[in-house]
């Protein structure tokens, strides 16, 4: 819509009416805040002002975009395995073992830092949101109140609480030397009161015998075997029923193999 309208002089400023047929498009009324800026050599530039947006909801929309981002990572990071597993590299770098292993490890890695700026983002929205802690509860002056001036009235102390130990790991994985020094691998789990024992090759990956399950944690039904045992970790934890019951998974199996590389 466009209208042209004189400019008139009012006590010394100058005025421009505007029609109704230009304001209602626009949604203008009366009372409104407008941005006027100039835009040289001819035009000024009139902007109704809009909501503004408070720091929680920006917060808010921070938080919503970066687990997006996560979660695009967490897709291409399972795509990647996919392409590494079976052997059929489709992405750039993909080819190359040892290139597809560090790709893969840079998107983990990059994953991690969203969970933390995640985790900061939160903490900040927690801080806008919390209202005042509430102040203590005074005991009233009088006879009213039993507490005032009774010594044997007055609540016993509790004593301090001991913190409860930390909880143990559910999995691990360590590296275990057999007979003739064959290393092993070997995944621990506890599951509902027992534990298992799954023992792999640690030069192929391939599944050995399963040692029966046994009562109570790993850390301690199996302990024999973690006493000789020098402890690994993975970046993601595989299911060993599902993923490892032939054989380790490849990445798993080469990020075992880069840490045992590393202890030689």
């Amino acid at each position: 819509m466009r209208e042209f309208v004189k400019i008139r002089s009012v006590a010394g400023s100058l005025v421009v009416s505007l029609p109704q047929s230009v304001l209602e498009p626009v949604g203008l009324r009366e009372g409104d805040r407008v941005i006027l800026e100039a835009a040289p050599p001819r035009r000024l530039i009139l902007t109704k002002e809009g909501i503004s947006m408070t720091s929680t909801q920006r917060l808010e929309m921070e938080i919503d975009l970066l687990e997006k981002k996560k979660t695009a990572i967490e897709s291409d990071l399972r795509c990647k395995e996919r392409q590494y597993e079976s052997n059929m590299p489709c992405d750039e770098g993909m080819s190359d073992n040892d290139a597809a292993i560090l790709v893969m490890s840079a998107l983990v890695r990059d994953r991690d830092r969203f969970d933390v700026e995640i985790a900061e983002k939160r903490i900040q929205l927690y801080e806008l949101q919390a209202g005042e802690a509430p102040e203590p509860l005074k005991a009233e002056t009088g006879d009213s109140n039993p507490l005032v001036g009774d010594p044997d009235n007055l609540p016993s102390v509790s004593k301090p609480r001991s913190f409860a130990p930390a909880p143990k790991p559910r999995k691990g994985w360590y590296l275990w030397k057999g007979e003739g020094d064959r290393e092993h691998i070997l995944a621990f789990a506890n599951n509902k009161g027992a534990c298992s024992l799954r023992p792999f090759d640690a030069a192929t990956g391939v599944a050995l015998k399963k040692i029966p399950n046994r009562k109570g944690e790993y850390q301690v039904a199996f302990a024999e075997y973690l006493a000789n045992s020098t402890p690994l970790s993975v970046t993601r934890q595989p299911d060993l029923d599902r993923d490892c019951k032939k054989r380790l998974p490849e990445l798993v199996l080469a990020e075992l193999r880069q840490q045992i590389k590393s202890l030689a």
